[in-house]
Parts: C-alpha cells; structure tokens; sequence
C-alpha cells in the first residue's frame, strides 16, 4: 500500500511539475494570447489522436475469439459506466447557480485521465496484456464521449450528441486504420518501426501540451484564484470517489456470472480503476476551444488531480479486496 501510494505522489508531483513550464513562460510575456489556442489544436487534432494509434500498434499479440469477446464486454461495460455516473452527476449539479461551470463540473466528474494516467496504473498492477487492451477499449469510449457528451455539456449544442460525431472525430478516426492492423497482424507493417516511433512520440506530446494550456491558465488567473470555491471540491468527489464506487458496485455483481473465471475479470477491473483517475485535462483542452468555463476548468482539473494521489490507492486497493484483480 505505501508503495502504491508513493508512486501515485510521484506521478501526481511529476505531472503538476509540467505546468511549470507554461506558467513561467506566460508570465515572463514569451507566451502570447494566441499561444493556448495554437496549443489546444495540436492537442485535440494531432496529438490525443496519436494516442488511439500508439496503444493499438503497441499490442504484442493478436486477439483470440474469447479476448474478442471480452473487448466487446469490456467496451459495453466501459459505456455503461460512463452513461450511469454522467447522469449521477447531472442530478448533483442539476441546480447549480452558474450552468457554465456545473457543465465543466459533469464533465470532469465521468471524463476521466484513462490514457496518461490510467494505462501506467494498469501496467502496473499487472503484467497481462489483455488487461492493457481493456484499458485501451477503455479510452475508445472514452474518445467517443468526450467528441459527443463532452461538446454538449460545454456547448449546449445537441447537434454533437450523434452517431455520426460518436466515430467520426480526431481522436476516432485513427481506430480505421489501428483496428485492421490489430486484428490481422500480417498487415501490420508499421509496429516497430520509425513511423510508429514518430507516432509515439506525438501521442508522448499530449500530456506535456495539456500541462502547458494549464500552466498559461493558471498564469492568467492566480494561484490565490485557482484553489476558490467549493463545487471543483464536490465535482472531485464525486469522479475520485463515487463514480467508481458505481462502477465497482456492478462489477461486483457481475463477477459471480458463471460464465466468468478469475482471469476473466480484468474486463471489469480495468474500467472500475480508470474511473478513479482524476479529470482529463482535455476538459481544460476543450474549456479553451469553446471559450466555455475556462477558469473553473482549470481548477476542476488542479484539485483532482492533487486528490487523487489519496483516493487511487483506496480504490485500488477495494478492487483487490472485492477479488477484481
């Protein structure tokens, strides 16, 4: 347990340290007003799309027809989860005051940091690469999501909730040309490679590029201003602690299906541990883009991700003790 938690403060501690950078430079007047927006391009349609190619091209093996199946349980369960605690949270913050920052407080409650944060974790605490790949499938949804639900809650358009923008956007599109060459490697000629070297490398990109639009944020409103007010507080609460307590609650109830031996189960740990990581800081990304909630964004996402180094190794900790993992 002292272990876990110390790599978690080390995670967090490192992550927080990369908002140095776009901190200092902002506020020595060598990042101008147009710089957050430059940088949130290359985030949301460059960079975060590379992540869907990378972790694909990263698999070792192909899928069996049983680790097929389990994607596909795996990606329901993963969907399911999300939509139960989106709608926990539009209950909670139903009658918040400022409907602007109430949307940047649902999105951060169910929109989780599964892909710099979250695969690690998973690396981590196993060494079985199915469980990687649920983490992956994990992200799909979580991509779908955010393009769909994360625009409408910050937009109120709800012209963004359609099939269509659900898997045709950035972050979906590479899944085209991923899941081919993932489902029948003798296509794959790209793994191991310089092209999926330099694929890496932009998807590596994202989590530094997302600290930076913090760091010049955080610059703009004051760290006296950042830490002010108490719904970012409940907003973490409520993602750190309950949303994976749902999740863990099903997973529970489903693990005593026949049909599931204990090595089966990942499909349902997986999700349950990547819920419990703190907001994305796309909500910061995606705060910048439509000019929506940008300050109480940025403190949503500050606030959870300092929590987090106390709640991920509780939650971690309650999946193995439920027998998850």
């Amino acid at each position: 347990m002292l272990v876990l938690f110390l790599y978690v403060l080390l995670i967090m501690v490192s992550l927080i340290a990369l908002i140095i950078p776009g901190y200092a430079l902002r506020k020595a007047k060598m990042f101008s007003d147009g710089a957050v927006s430059a940088f949130v391009s290359l985030l949301l349609y460059v960079c975060q799309p590379m992540i869907t190619l990378s972790s694909f091209l990263e698999q070792d093996a192909a899928p069996t027809s049983k680790t097929s199946i389990f994607m596909g349980l795996s990606f329901l369960f993963s969907l399911a989860g999300h939509l139960v605690v989106f709608f926990v949270a539009k209950l909670i913050f139903f009658k918040w005051k400022n409907k602007e920052n109430a949307s940047a407080y649902i999105f951060a409650t169910f929109l989780t940091n599964s892909g710099f944060l979250g695969i690690p974790f998973i690396k981590m605490l196993t060494d079985k690469p199915q469980a990687v790949l649920f983490a992956v499938i994990y992200n799909v949804v979580f991509n779908m999501l955010i393009w769909t639900l994360g625009i409408y809650l910050l937009t109120g358009d709800k012209s963004a909730i359609s099939v269509k923008k659900a898997f045709i956007n950035p972050a979906i599109l590479p899944l085209f040309v991923a899941l081919p060459l993932y489902f029948f490697p003798p296509i794959n000629i790209i793994s191991g490679t310089p092209i999926a070297n330099a694929i890496s490398l932009l998807a590596n990109i994202s989590a530094p590029l997302s600290m930076v639009v913090v760091g010049i944020r955080l610059a703009d409103m004051g760290i006296k201003e950042a830490f002010k007010g108490w719904g970012n507080y409940l907003s973490s609460f409520v993602g750190l602690v309950l949303a994976p307590a749902i999740l863990l609650a099903a997973a529970v109830l489903l693990k005593n299906i026949p049909y599931f031996n204990q090595n089966d189960l990942l499909f349902l740990a997986v999700p349950v541990i990547l819920m419990s990581m703190p907001t994305a800081a796309s909500l910061v990304a995606f705060a910048e883009k439509t000019n929506r909630a940008q300050i109480e964004s940025t403190r949503v996402f500050l606030t959870s991700t300092i929590l987090s180094a106390l709640t991920i190794p509780l939650i971690i900790l309650v999946v193995g003790a439920a027998g998850l993992i």
